[in-house]
This record gives structure tokens, sequence and C-alpha cells, in this order.
């Protein structure tokens, strides 16, 4: 999955949505230190296309590292809150506990806007994952899971109102036919990550198949997290005018 060492659904379905308006969001997976210059990139394509960035994640050490944020990534969220990227703390799913939510949402100066809770929904653990999403919610947080695939439980996550978002295929290029997704949500609900694409024509392909089949988040990315794909500001322009489809 997405740890680094291996790697809205809207509770009222009825809620209308209007294709017309939504362009296809990004959610950067970016696994680097806070002082690369690679952040200046994200910056500045958040500048260029205000409102297409619209969540990071921030992966100190796959998860929590050290006993407190550092200032280094203080300033990295600060930042991106000031452009208006949601900020998501990423938690691989064996590593959820209360303590390890608070290291991003409750102890920071400057805390996240939420949590990645990585591999969470691969099975059905939604009677014990709970009480760590309502807790996220308590502290104003967003939910924001990982199960890599749209399993069949999948959907019970979207229907409890615990999760805000769920990304339902974490994978490698030449499966993303394998993409489904399930009609009965919201578009802004749904995320997935396209990885191995090899140059920009591939990307443009990949991001109009994700958007025509109703997803209103993804991200492609070349051959690791550790780096941006050599598309990035591209696939930042070709998000921004990407419209997202609705499925009837």
């Amino acid at each position: 999955m997405l740890n680094k060492n291996h790697v809205l659904y809207f509770n009222n379905t009825s809620q209308v949505y209007n294709e017309t308006m939504q362009t296809m969001q990004i959610i950067v997976v970016p696994y680097f230190e806070p002082t690369s210059d690679m952040w200046q990139v994200i910056y500045d394509e958040a500048d260029k296309h205000q409102g297409t960035i619209k969540y990071v994640i921030i992966n100190p050490c796959s998860g929590p590292c050290g006993p407190q944020l550092s200032q280094e990534w203080e300033n990295v969220i600060s930042t991106l809150k000031e452009k208006r990227i949601k900020t998501l703390g990423y938690i691989f799913n064996d590593s959820v506990n209360f303590d390890n939510i608070n290291y991003y949402l409750k102890d920071p100066l400057i805390p996240t806007d939420g949590i990645f809770f990585d591999n969470e929904g691969s099975v059905d653990n939604l009677n014990n994952f709970k009480m760590y999403a309502k807790y996220v919610h308590h502290l104003g947080g967003i939910v924001y899971i990982n199960p890599g695939y749209n399993y069949a439980h999948v959907k019970d996550y979207l229907k409890s109102g615990e999760v805000d978002v769920v990304n339902i295929h974490e994978l490698d290029s030449s499966n993303s036919h394998q993409i489904v997704i399930n009609d009965d949500f919201s578009p802004l609900k749904i995320s997935v990550i396209v990885g191995n694409v090899t140059n920009l024509q591939k990307m443009q392909s990949e991001l109009t198949d994700i958007a025509d089949k109703g997803i209103g988040t993804s991200y492609i990315y070349a051959d690791s997290y550790f780096g941006l794909p050599p598309f990035f500001s591209d696939e930042i322009q070709k998000a921004s005018v990407t419209k997202i489809q609705m499925i009837p």
C-alpha cells in the first residue's frame, strides 16, 4: 500500500452533484523530506491552478516519527493550508491508535486537516475502526481511508457516515481497466491512485478515463512516491480542465 516501506461519498446520497461545475481534484502522495525543493513545485502548481490540488499526504516516517512533528513539517503544513490544500497525516492501519491521531491533529501547533488511514478497509474492520473515525471527526478532521481496492464491504464504510473519502484503487496503470465504482456515492467521495505511468500521453489518457468513470479525485505518478512525476505540472493543468462525469 502507501507505506514508505511497502507503499466527498455524501452521507445523504440524494444530494445534488453539479457535473458541469466540478473538475478533477488531485491528492498528492509526496514521500520526501520537508526540506525538499519539490514542495516548492507543489506550491507553485497550487498557485497556478487554485483548487485543483485538494489533498496532500503528510508522511514523516511511514507514519508518526519521533515524539512530535518537526518544525519543518509544520512549516510545510502551514504553507499548504495557506494555499487551501487539505493536509492528511499518514497512519498505516496496524498503527492506528489515539496517540498517533493526536500526533497529527491535536499535538502540533499547526495540525493537519485529517488522517489518511492507509490499508484501512482492506478487510472489513468497520466496527473497530468507528471509534477512531469518530475521534478524528471530534477533532474536526477528515477521515480518508485507502483499502486499495473497491471491496464489497467498502460501501459500508461510506454508508456509516464515519468515512469521508475512500481511495478505491491503488494500482499499476496496466491494471487500470479493473477500476470499478459504486454509483451510489458522490464522485467527490471516491479517489484512485495509478502508478507506473511512463509518459505525458499515458497520464492524460488515464486522467480522462478516471474522470469518465465518475471518480472525483486521483493521483497519477511515475515509478515512486519519493519524487514527483516528470509530468506533474501537466497533470495539475490537465486535471484543472477535466470535468468529472456523473454516471447515470
